[in-house]
């Protein structure tokens, strides 16, 4: 069945005017396009969703990292990346290069200072330790960098899925999330890793696709695990809640506005995230962080965390 979010009702010319000026502070970060936004504008108009799982919080999370640390194993997180397109996602389209969903070598969320893979290559602190092509017929591209901090490594993993893979992508996060989609990498003969479903935090990282016409499955998790995810997109806070709670994946960031999917929120996300902040500064510190590169203030009101109250 298709899943659709509708409104209770349309909204009205003078609040489109109202949004689309709003978003016109956000500027491309290499301010050279006009930044991509969501065709359709749903923040405050989504019906909260009633679930058939109550909600929880992150103990069970934080006792799984805790113990992870103490023995010494790394923390794995894994990044899943619809590529920016003009053509088929909903957005204002960007220039060709940008928005081709086909492109490594030149796209949005992927190859530019802002983008997953240059942002992380060109990081002081990770080191790239992997990369292969055509992981399948919906990924172009996979990465993996690593870094030290003082008492963890972690191992980051990011998928660059075709921009016309919209749905792929956003199932393929939720089947992670809910610890039904498993899988291992090999970064070197000597080292494996457990990613997807294994992974302490899946992130995802575009376009919010819910926003669009795709078929999310029914992604339910019937084990223990608990795991963090992330979802750096447009007014995501409106979104997800029904599929996170099926999946015991808990929103440690969603997004309250229309924004720009820069790799700079996900590095201070992951730092924050090993440090073990508490969620309010983690989200604030993200914010800060994102409006740095954008005229946006403070940036105090783009993420939250937790669920919709």
């Amino acid at each position: 069945m298709k899943k659709q979010h509708k409104s209770y009702a349309l909204l009205s010319f003078g609040l489109t005017i109202i949004c689309l000026v709003l978003f016109s502070h956000c500027k491309n970060e290499d301010k050279k396009t006009s930044l991509p936004v969501v065709t359709k504008l749903a923040e405050k108009i989504i019906p909260k969703v009633k679930a058939n799982t109550t909600p929880f919080d992150r103990t069970e999370i934080r006792k799984r990292l805790e113990a992870k640390i103490s023995a010494q194993q790394p923390l794995i997180v894994h990044v899943y990346i619809p590529l920016c397109d003009n053509i088929h996602q909903g957005i204002v389209p960007t220039t060709k290069s940008l928005g081709d969903g086909f492109s490594t070598r030149t796209n949005l969320y992927w190859a530019t200072s802002g983008g997953t893979k240059k942002f992380f290559q060109k990081h002081a602190d990770w080191k790239q330790v992997y990369i292969a092509k055509k992981i399948s017929g919906d990924i172009l591209e996979r990465v993996a960098f690593e870094r030290t901090y003082k008492n963890t490594k972690v191992y980051m993993v990011a998928d660059a899925y075709q921009g016309d893979k919209m749905e792929e992508t956003v199932n393929d996060f939720l089947a992670a999330a809910s610890s039904q989609k498993q899988e291992k990498l090999d970064i070197s003969p000597s080292l494996t890793l457990d990613i997807a479903g294994a992974s302490d935090l899946v992130m995802f990282n575009g376009h919010n696709g819910m926003m669009d016409n795709i078929d999310v499955k029914n992604w339910v998790n019937d084990g223990a695990k608990h795991t963090d995810v992330v979802i750096n997109a447009c007014v995501t806070y409106d979104y997800f809640e029904e599929e996170l709670l099926k999946a015991k994946a808990y929103p440690l960031v969603r997004t309250r506005s229309l924004l720009y999917p820069g790799a700079y929120v996900l590095a201070q996300v992951i730092d924050d995230w090993v440090a073990d902040i508490p969620e309010a500064q983690l989200t604030a510190n993200a914010g800060r962080r994102y409006c740095e590169k954008h005229d946006c203030g403070r940036g105090s009101k783009v993420f939250k965390s937790g669920w919709r109250n």
